[in-house]
């Protein structure tokens, strides 16, 4: 039997809290070989950023919230796929929504990566690109309409309308960055990917250089970034996709 040896992929953080704010109300999660349990489960690799919406009394317990139901991904689901992810996401805003409406909401953009494939699940304003070839493509809508946030995780039923799943195949030398809005409201797509490539194609120097550069501008919100360095795929070529097929927005450069 084929055992196939799932995503290699090199992930770094940084994270600081805004000038307007008392405490970070960003959490992200990293679960990759270099914890050793995710490693033995064989299922993958996780990237995820949650960000606490700031409007809401308790936003930063949700970001918190969102990311201890994703340290469970890998130990609850005996056959993961991407409707397990949205159902993690459910199941939190249904219990963000047992506090009251409004008082506990958070965004949540989650990359998984296994079995040759890309996974995102996102819902809020958090955004997530990939770069390939040099081509870098925004994955995520931004669920924005000037200041107003139209979808997070706490909202109710019509998460279900908003959620946004996205699928595609994994190639060595694919780059992922994952960051709240505290870096796009000052750093650009491109500008985020030339501190890539002058970091020296390290993921740890990149996410720093990106947190450095939010700060030199002035950024007042919280800024969390996660760079992904994908270094090693191999399929099982006798797996079949648990995906259904859907794919709920277009690449967005």
């Amino acid at each position: 039997m084929h055992t196939p040896t799932l995503p290699y992929a090199a992930g770094a953080a940084a994270s600081r809290t805004g000038p307007r704010h008392t405490e970070n109300e960003d959490q992200y999660r990293i679960l990759d070989v270099n914890h050793l349990a995710v490693s033995a489960f064989r299922k993958g690799t996780i990237f995820a950023v949650a960000d606490g919406v700031s409007t809401s009394r308790r936003g930063k317990y949700a970001a918190e919230l969102m990311c201890s139901r994703i340290d469970t991904f890998f130990d609850r689901f005996q056959a993961p796929r991407v409707e397990s992810l949205t159902q993690l996401v459910n199941e939190v805003d249904w219990e963000l929504r047992g506090l009251g409406h409004g008082q506990a909401a958070c965004t949540v953009s989650m990359l998984w990566l296994a079995y040759g494939m890309a996974n995102v699940v996102h819902v809020g304003d958090s955004q997530l690109y990939r770069v390939r070839h040099g081509d870098c493509v925004r994955l995520t809508e931004q669920h924005r309409g000037g200041r107003a946030l139209g979808a997070y995780v706490g909202m109710g039923p019509e998460i279900a309308g908003v959620m946004q799943i996205w699928q595609e195949p994994l190639f060595v030398g694919d780059l992922f960055l994952l960051v709240t809005d505290g870096v796009t409201e000052v750093i650009t797509p491109a500008e985020i990917t030339d501190m890539w490539w002058t970091g020296g194609g390290s993921p740890q120097r990149a996410a720093h250089a990106i947190i450095a550069e939010v700060n030199q501008r002035g950024g007042q919100d919280d800024a969390t970034a996660i760079v992904v360095d994908v270094l090693a795929v191999e399929a099982d070529p006798a797996a079949e996709t648990t995906f259904s097929g859907r794919t709920d927005f277009a690449h967005k450069r």
